[in-house]
This record gives C-alpha cells, structure tokens and sequence, in this order.
C-alpha cells in the first residue's frame, strides 16, 4: 500500500495477528486529557460508516470524565491507578483489541505498565502517545543536535515497542499517528490566541513569519485515530502522518484578521536569537508566556523556532491523507469560519 507513490514506513514480517476484522473493543488512556477527549468523542461519533466500536476508558480513582457517560452503551469506565496496577488491568484488557494511549507528561512512562498488561491479555494493537512530530533542536555554536526530553521520553518507548519481543513473534502490532502542531488548543491561549474570546489578540510569531510548517486540528487527529481502528490491515506496523494543512505564520494572522470580525489583530515577533535565549534561559521569557501555557517554556520556544526554520512540515509523499478518504482536513480558515463565523455576514 502506498501513498503518491511513497510506500508506508512500515515493519514487514508474519503477523499472527487477524486483521480481518476491525478492532471492535478499544481501551482507551488519557480521556480526560485535550486530544484524549476528543478520541473519545470520535469514537462515540465514528467518521466510518457501520463501524462502533465498544470502549472502556481507564481512569485513575478521583479523577472523573468531565462528561457523564456512565450508562453510555458503548462506553465501560474502569477506575484503577495504572501506575502502580499490573495484575488487574491485565485482567480488565482481555478481550480488548486496540489500546489508545493519549497520556502526556508523567503518563508516558506508565505506557511501560500497559504495554505489559496488554501482552498478557492478548491485545491484537497498541497506539502509543505520539501525535507529534519530533526533530533535533540546533542551537547557535552547538556541536550536535538534542532532543527535547518530551520527544526524548516518546523516541524511547518507540524503541521499546517496536523491538518488543511480542512484536517481534508478530504477536501484538502497534500505530504511531503523526500531525503537525495542533492549532486549535484551549489549553494554550498564548500560543494559540484565536481559542480565546477577547476583544483584542496578540498572536506570537517567532523566526520567518513566512516559512510554512505543518499544523493539525484534533478533530481530524481523533478522525484519522478512529478510522485506522476499522481498517487494522492497512494500519498494522504503521507509521501514518496525517496533518491538516501546511501554512505559514504570516498567513494565519491574516485569515486571524480576516475573520476576527472587528477584533484588533496584533502580531509579537520573536527572532531567532531570542527564541534561542529562551530555550537556554527559559526564566527571561516574557512571565506571561509561562502563565498562559500547559508546555513549559523552552519547550515551546523550541517547537516554533523549527517551525520559524520552515523544516517543520514533512515532505508530502510522508503523508498519508489518501489512506483514509473518509476523514476530510479541516484548514485553518474552515476553523477560523466555524470559530468566528462568516467574515462577510454583518454583525448585529
């Protein structure tokens, strides 16, 4: 299977696993989290005809869905602090076919716990955290690139799943989703202003305002996640990219502007050396950046001066839109119209 003529970064071998049928019974980590409730929410919502998969979210006790779904027919919550259980969500895995992971932070290490767990009850795929796009971060006078230790963190457990023993007798499969940065975070009304409602917006910009990157909706990530459960063949061993649209920062100022609807539109520049000095000393950023981000601040810094390089977008031969027809890209503008409406209506 290929797509423009790019075959699929995939791990060829024998695979006792049937991909046959779609994975019907998925358990799903990270639901309360910002893109783990929207994989919820297309799970309930399936952009692929005919397909409803069954789901059991894991919760850790005390901490609730903030959306009640308890006698939801498709949905089973299980309380348990997978951190420390190994036993008993082995137990509460058998007859699951697909694990989501979307834990961030201190949750990905406890991706470890639930690989085991899922090897023991015979799960057939296992989706780690991914959704990113990792690259080597190059200061000025630097002898070498690093790696932030998000990405760092992710690349190990990469490692750990691909070259599982299990993995390798074709007993379990694994998918890694990848986009670009997402544009639509609540969570982060600094480096995503047009999530906010104000009366006025200053959008950051850091290195060329021109150089175009990869960015991705979580509506269409969660889509993309769903779809590539009904379809276990195409998907098994996979790495599957799937961002939204590439654009450059200048241009989604102005379609910001466009449809602010009134709204003053201002612009921060960041250069490269101070994106650099902030990766180095993240203490003399501007305070209001920390304060208004769930990132810490050289993380971030690090992220948009790659975007500002214009090497944060894959080659489009890397991308696998065609895969999975039924899950349509949403461009930033299609967001700023659903988010702000139609620029041309008059407002009243």
């Amino acid at each position: 299977m290929s797509t423009h003529g790019s075959p699929l970064r995939r791990t060829h071998g024998v695979s006792a696993v049937n991909n046959s049928q779609p994975l019907n019974t998925i358990a799903l980590f990270g639901a309360r989290g910002m893109l783990g409730s929207v994989i919820l929410s297309a799970l309930l919502d399936s952009p692929v005809q005919g397909y409803h998969p069954r789901i059991t979210v894991f919760l850790r006790p005390g901490k609730p869905l903030k959306r009640n779904l308890a006698d939801h027919p498709q949905v089973l919550i299980i309380e348990l602090d997978y951190f420390e259980e190994g036993t008993a969500l082995a137990q509460h895995l058998r007859g699951v076919d697909a694990i989501i992971s979307a834990l961030s932070g201190p949750g990905i290490s406890a991706q470890y716990r639930i690989l085991n767990a899922a090897i023991e009850a015979g799960v057939r795929r296992f989706y780690p955290s991914e959704y990113g796009f990792h690259q080597a971060y190059r200061a000025p006078g630097d002898p070498g690139g690093r790696i932030m230790p998000l990405w760092d963190e992710k690349e190990r457990f990469a490692e750990h799943l691909k070259l599982h023993p299990a993995v390798e007798a074709g007993n379990l499969e694994y998918t890694f989703i990848g986009v670009g940065d997402l544009y639509d975070q609540p969570t982060e009304p600094f480096w995503c202003a047009w999530t906010s409602d104000r009366e006025s917006y200053e959008v950051p910009i850091v290195g060329d305002p021109n150089a175009r990157a990869d960015w991705s909706c979580t509506r269409d990530v969660a889509r993309y996640v769903v779809a590539t459960l009904s379809k276990p063949a195409i998907s098994a061993n996979a790495y599957l990219n799937f961002p939204s649209e590439t654009l450059s920062q200048h241009a989604m100022v102005e379609l910001f502007r466009k449809y602010a609807r009134g709204r003053k539109v201002d612009v921060r520049h960041f250069s490269m050396d101070e994106a650099h000095r902030f990766i180095a000393r993240p203490q003399e950023a501007p305070q209001q950046i920390a304060m208004n981000s769930s990132f810490p601040v050289d993380f971030y810094f690090v992220v948009k001066s790659i975007q500002g390089s214009g090497t944060f977008r894959r080659s489009r031969w890397e991308c696998h839109w065609d895969l999975f027809p039924e899950v349509k890209r949403t461009t930033f503008e299609e967001y700023m119209r659903e988010r702000f409406g139609d620029p041309d209506e008059m407002i009243v």
